[in-house]
């Protein structure tokens, strides 16, 4: 049995888990190959032009795998915590997918709804998607918690300061990992939704220039969850949206960090909510330390992210001398 996992989207926040949950019940995961810009070009001539970059990227992957696998897997996440809601397109995922993709296998769309106890009902999905291969509860509960244990030490790596490829690799064995300790150095902080951060297609140009001038490039896994959390009531008005309010409480965390030097806010074009996002970060954190906004689409100009990254390094330099 084989199950399709589209590499877009809450890959960059779940695979570990997910992966370790479907080897677990003799699973044969496949995975679509890292994004290309044909993997781009495929999602983008179904889709309308107004939709953002990560969709087309998704649909890109889906299309590579749909007919390799006896299922894809593309649950629909609402709420992975109380009070707050997850993107539209990311609620109606499995939706758009049926309507646009021809002779697809069936899907795993499964509703992901946290209500009050985020482990609760996780728990609860999980033991509804393992009823897709077996009836076997027990098996699928010590399935699940071996699961959680794999991704808690991934998560582990990631706030080691390794990438989410690194990490991933480094996550399917117990050893432990080479010390790659990135926090209280000085670097630049990113900010962004997972599938901005740690797609290579997206963060590579980023990536390279940043660590040309010797910093490390500090994601929000750098931190703590409990290091990341801010009060609340230094905003005007909660943010119902869990990738705007991770990104915003990212924000306010590394401007407030000695370590940090400046900070990169990835967004994409089309995107309601990082269009509100980016202008409460700049509001929030201005004068507080070196910022940089980019935003991104089908167009992605590599070249223009390095000169426009390039300079706002040289910025950076520059205020770091003067201290």
């Amino acid at each position: 049995m084989r199950v399709g996992i589209p590499r877009g989207l809450l890959f960059y926040r779940y695979f570990p888990l997910w992966e370790s949950f479907f080897e677990g019940l003799g699973v044969e995961v496949v995975l679509s190959s890292p994004t290309t810009e044909r993997t781009l070009q495929e999602g983008s001539r179904l889709l309308p032009g107004d939709l953002c970059l990560p969709i087309k990227i998704f649909f890109g992957h889906t299309i590579e795998i749909k007919e390799k696998v006896d299922f894809l897997f593309i649950p629909r996440y609402i709420r992975i915590e109380p009070e707050t809601y997850m993107c539209p397109k990311l609620m109606g995922l499995p939706d758009m997918v049926r309507a646009v993709l021809p002779h697809l296998p069936p899907l795993i769309d499964l509703s992901f709804r946290c209500k009050a106890q985020v482990k609760e009902s996780e728990r609860s999905f999980y033991l509804e998607v393992g009823k897709v291969f077996t009836r076997n509860k027990d098996q699928v509960e010590g399935v699940y918690q071996k699961a959680k244990l794999r991704e808690d030490r991934f998560r582990q790596i990631l706030q080691m300061g390794f990438s989410f490829e690194e990490a991933i690799h480094l996550s399917r064995t117990e050893l432990p990992p080479p010390n790659q300790k990135k926090i209280g150095m000085e670097g630049v902080g990113v900010i962004g939704r997972p599938y901005y951060l740690h797609d290579p297609f997206i963060r590579t140009s980023m990536v390279k220039e940043v660590e040309k001038r010797g910093y490390p490039l500090l994601t929000p896994e750098c931190w703590s969850e409990r290091g990341i959390k801010t009060d609340e009531k230094s905003l005007r008005k909660r943010i119902y949206w869990s990738f705007g309010k991770e990104m915003v409480e990212t924000a306010i965390r590394l401007s407030e960090s000695k370590t940090v030097q400046g900070i990169i806010l990835l967004s994409s074009f089309g995107c309601g909510q990082d269009s509100f996002n980016v202008e409460m970060i700049r509001h929030l954190i201005k004068k507080r330390i070196p910022l940089l906004s980019l935003t991104f689409d089908e167009h992605l100009s590599q070249m223009s992210f390095s000169t426009r990254i390039e300079a706002f390094l040289e910025l950076v330099q520059r205020k770091e001398a003067k201290r």
